[in-house]
């Protein structure tokens, strides 16, 4: 920064993360999972890497009576990630998820930084507030 009078020191800031936690599977070639959701429309397996859903739903819309009776699989790789959402069963996320360890070792790897543009006498880390 050039300036006449340019600030001596300033602080690294980032995009605050959402903690939502979602619960979840890493797929991996053992996994083995006949679930259904408490409703008992959607019915989902995973076997030998693949993942099958199956959705029967009955319901009326303005008098009109829908049917649904869907099958959809997917062959995942070793390592996908699915999540849990009521209603609908495992999902593929639509955007990246980590576990709250990989959280937890992202936020110490930032508080390992070293330098004048890290230092925040407004806010100390505490690896308590991160929880489990």
């Amino acid at each position: 920064m050039k300036g006449k009078k340019p600030q001596k020191e300033l602080i690294r800031f980032m995009i605050k993360p959402q903690y939502y936690q979602f619960l979840g599977l890493v797929v991996n070639k053992d996994t083995d999972i006949d679930d259904v959701t408490n409703d008992g429309k959607v019915h989902q397996t995973i076997k030998n890497n693949v993942f099958t859903t199956t959705i029967t739903d009955e319901k009326e819309i303005d008098g009109m009576k829908i049917k649904e009776k869907s099958k959809i699989s997917i062959e995942l790789k070793e390592g996908t990630r699915l999540i849990w959402i009521d209603g609908k069963g495992y999902v593929l996320p639509e955007y990246q998820v980590i576990s709250v360890a990989e959280a937890k070792n992202d936020l110490e790897a930032i508080e390992d930084i070293q330098g004048t543009d890290y230092k925040d006498e407004n806010y100390k880390f505490n690896k308590d507030d991160l929880g489990e």
